[in-house]
């Protein structure tokens, strides 16, 4: 893992919290949110964020609502280093 991916991940625990969550399922941030005791919102910006590094993806991307985020294969890889 490159030293930018690992910042990305030191800078926010919440973002390796949700990261870990989905190394166990795919995830829906509504019921992540509520679980974690966070704001649906909170959860959805950090799915967007771990998508846009590559550490997960969206499995029904077309849905309107309830969209299901799981952890790729470079994600796996990061938490195995982290962990």
């Amino acid at each position: 893992m490159n030293d930018e991916l690992r910042i990305f991940l030191a800078r926010s625990k919440l973002r390796y919290k949700v990261l870990q969550e989905l190394g166990e399922k795919p995830q829906i941030a509504s019921f992540l949110a509520k679980k974690l005791k966070k704001h649906r919102e909170t959860i959805s910006r950090v799915f967007l964020d771990l998508q846009r590094e590559g550490l997960a993806e969206c499995t029904n991307p077309k849905a309107p609502s309830f969209r299901s985020y799981k952890i790729t294969g470079k994600g796996k890889k990061a938490l195995k280093e982290l962990g």
